[in-house]
Parts: structure tokens; C-alpha cells; sequence
């Protein structure tokens, strides 16, 4: 294999280690990573789940490495959270905002954390850097990043949310962690967003780890605005206990190539993974939704729901997999995926998939394209409407479906904010 691309990213490591380094007690989950990823190799399009989706252009840049500078942050209108900052990467202590923490829950650089007995046995145990090239380069860099912790019986009233500015004058590649642990019976929400400088050109290589105790609940929100200049790769991975519950929300608005990898391992009984997403895109970007949910115990229920928008010569992606195992009966597993295509150049590829090897589930999957149903815009023009504001009040009302499924009410209306400025 040619690993000219790849050895450029092991140089880069090389100096990273030399100026600055891992954290000792990371260092060797560091090694052994930078090492698969050399191996492995970025992902070609032979690659079944990279079929639709050519990273190249992307990794074929050349990036910096940034160092963490002075900054300012604007936040999200209408939320009031915990406020986590971190700037390229490294936690900004003076932006955060984490006073009124709750007993019982700790938000945390990872670099000051790092030898702790809980990281040291969880950290890199659920995001496979075996097999995902990205996770692998992200694992490598390993330096800082948040790290949530929630004791059992605690629940937050309001949501955690971590910024990640990214701010540089040349092309860069920022790779942000999060790992997040919820103990038995807790409870939270958490919103991950990132902020751009104006006209950054950059490759946002994102990792995060969610453990969800013994009925624990997490729901996590992604919200994802980017530019022609950005683009992203998000690694989820999540291990659950019995009778707990995870919801992801996905709210990707533009970008160049943007890539999310979700993975859902309900590795006990009761399990409820819901996995929502919406996306929209213009121009000729290009967004990709890779989902593995899998079901290694009984009685537990997954459903996906992702809805897309694609306008000029965008292309959107929705690769879904539900995997139940043999001893996995009682099952009820989901998956629907359905896109509007506002142009004949704009293009959807959706491919979801059930893998089932238990006989007493209910499993089904559904995925539908096409444009906007010229009856409803007949109807709503005969009733007075324009064509234009017809078209904004149906795919508003299309989108509006999966941004009402989000259990952190305080974002709706920004949501469909954004929804408006990505239709105009």
C-alpha cells in the first residue's frame, strides 16, 4: 500500500511528540494507535462503508497543527448550560463556564485527569481505533480534551455544553475528544458545537466516548454549521448497561465533506438507543451518516430516523446497520431515512441494512428521495400561498419532524433558525 499520505501525518506526529508529547499515562494508547493507523491506512472507497464518500481532497492537504490562542466564544441564543470551552483543542478555563456545577458531576480537562483510574480503564475501551482510520489519528494526538463525569442517583437540570473555537491563519486540522461517563441511574444532556474563524480553512477530526450506566440516560446533541472551507469526521461511540437510555441528535447545516460515524453497543438487556438526524446542504457539499447499532442482549428497542435536504449539486449519504445477535431475541430495531432533492444534480445514496440472527425480533428499515409533493404546493398556492413561500413552508414542516424529537427544548428555535438561513 502507499502510505505517502499517512507517513505525512506520522512526521507530524513525530513533531508533536517531540515539542509537546501525550500525557504519560496516555502515552502508550498513543503508540499503539499511531502505529494502527500506519498501518491501516486512511480509508479507500473500496471500503463498503466509504463507498459513496472520497475523503482524499481532504486529507490530501496540508495541515498545522495549532496551539492554542486567545479567543472569544458566542455560544448558542437560548441556552442555558454549563459551559465547557475548549480553543484548538486545549480547555480554556477563563471561557468556561462551570461554577454552578451539581454535586456529584465534574467537567474536566483531560490532560489534568489523565491518570485517573476511571480514564485510564475507559478511555479508548469504546472508540475502535482498530478499524477506524480516524479514530486511530485522533487516539494518536491524544493530548487534552472535556472529560464529564456523573456519580449514580445525580441528574442535571440543565445540559452541558462544549465548545470547540477553532481559530488559524493556515489550513488546520484541530481533533477534539470528549469522553463522558454516566453512572447508574444519572442523568444528562450534553450539546457539542463548534465555532469557526471567519473563512478558516480546516479538517475537524472528532472523537467521543459515551459510557450510560445502569438506567442512565444521555442524550447528546451534535450541532455541526459549517462553511465550504470546513470539514469534519465524528467518531460516536457508546457502550450501554441494562435499562438505560441514549438519544443522539445530529444537526449538520453545510460544510465541504462531512463524515459521521456513530456506533451503538447495547451490550445488556432493556437497552433504548434513539438515533435522530437531520441534514442539510447546498452547492456541491458532501455529508455522510454511517450508523452501527448493535444489539448483543434481549429486550431492548433502537430506532433511527434521518431526514435530509439537498439543493444544487450536494450529496448526501445514509448508511445504517443494525446488527442483532444470536442470543438478542425480543428485539425491536428501526430505521427510516428520507431525502428531498431540491435539484436534478443534487444526489442521495442510502443503504440501510438489518443483520439478524436471532428469530423473534421485529426489525424493519425504510428509506425514501424525492422532490417535494407537487400536490401539497398545488394545494397550499390554491389557498393563496406563494410558490416560494410554499416550498419554505413544507420543507420547514419536513425538517421541523426530527427538531421536535430533540429533548433540549431550549435549541428549537434556533434549529429552525438555522433551517430558514440554509432554504433562503
Amino acid at each position: 500500500m502507499d502510505h505517502r499520505v499517512e507517513d505525512r501525518f506520522l512526521a507530524a506526529y513525530e513533531r508533536f511528540q517531540s515539542l509537546n508529547g501525550t500525557a504519560t499515562p496516555l502515552l502508550s494508547l498513543s503508540q499503539n494507535a499511531i502505529e494502527r493507523f500506519v498501518k491501516k491506512g486512511f480509508p479507500k472507497r473500496k471500503n463498503e462503508s466509504w463507498k459513496y464518500t472520497n475523503i482524499t481532497p481532504v486529507i490530501n492537504r496540508t495541515y498545522q497543527i495549532v496551539d492554542p490562542v486567545d479567543a472569544t466564544v458566542k455560544g448558542l441564543d437560548g441556552l442555558d448550560a454549563h459551559q465547557a470551552v475548549f480553543v484548538n483543542g486545549r480547555f480554556a478555563p477563563a471561557l468556561s463556564k462551570l461554577d454552578s456545577l451539581p454535586k456529584g458531576v465534574m467537567v474536566e480537562s483531560l490532560c489534568d485527569v489523565s491518570d485517573n483510574d476511571l480514564i485510564q480503564s475507559h478511555l479508548g475501551s469504546y472508540a475502535n481505533y482498530e478499524d477506524e482510520p480516524f479514530t486511530a489519528l485522533n487516539t494518536a494526538f491524544l493530548k487534552d480534551g472535556a472529560v464529564i463525569q456523573v456519580s449514580s442517583d445525580t441528574k442535571l437540570d440543565q445540559p452541558v455544553h462544549i465548545i470547540n473555537r477553532i481559530i488559524s491563519g493556515e489550513p488546520a486540522i484541530v481533533q477534539p475528544r470528549i469522553f463522558i461517563y454516566a453512572d447508574n441511574r444519572s442523568s444528562l444532556q450534553v450539546v457539542h458545537s463548534k465555532e469557526y474563524t471567519d473563512s478558516i480553512s480546516a479538517l475537524t477530526n472528532s472523537v467521543i466516548e459515551i459510557y450510560v450506566g445502569q438506567e442512565g440516560q444521555v442524550d447528546f446533541l451534535d450541532l455541526q454549521i459549517g462553511t465550504p472551507q470546513t470539514s469534519q469526521v465524528t467518531n460516536l461511540s457508546v457502550y450501554q448497561q441494562s435499562d438505560s437510555k441514549f438519544q443522539s441528535d445530529v444537526f449538520t447545516f453545510g460544510g465541504e465533506i462531512v463524515r459521521n460515524n456513530l456506533s451503538i453497543h447495547a451490550d445488556a438487556e432493556h437497552c433504548e438507543s434513539i438515533l435522530n438526524g437531520l441534514f442539510m446542504a447546498r452547492d456541491r457539499t458532501h455529508i455522510d451518516n454511517n450508523t452501527f447499532v448493535d444489539h448483543a442482549k434481549p429486550n431492548c428497542f433502537s430506532s433511527e430516523y434521518y431526514k435530509g435536504i439537498l439543493d444544487d449539486h450536494a450529496v448526501g449519504v445514509f448508511h445504517g446497520q443494525v446488527l442483532v445477535r444470536e442470543d438478542a431475541q425480543l428485539i425491536n430495531a428501526y430505521q427510516t431515512n428520507r431525502s428531498v432533492l431540491l435539484t436534478d444534480t443534487a444526489r442521495m445514496f442510502s443503504k440501510p441494512a438489518l443483520e439478524i440472527y436471532a428469530d423473534d425480533v421485529k426489525c424493519s428499515h425504510g428509506a425514501t428521495t424525492g422532490q417535494l409533493d407537487k400536490d401539497g404546493l398545488f394545494y397550499l398556492r390554491s389557498r393563496g400561498i406563494s410558490e416560494e413561500n410554499a416550498r419554505q413552508l413544507m420543507l420547514t414542516s419536513f425538517a421541523g419532524d426530527i427538531i421536535e424529537k430533540s429533548p433540549v427544548k431550549a435549541l428549537h428555535e434556533m434549529l429552525y433558525n438555522e433551517v430558514e438561513r440554509m432554504l433562503r
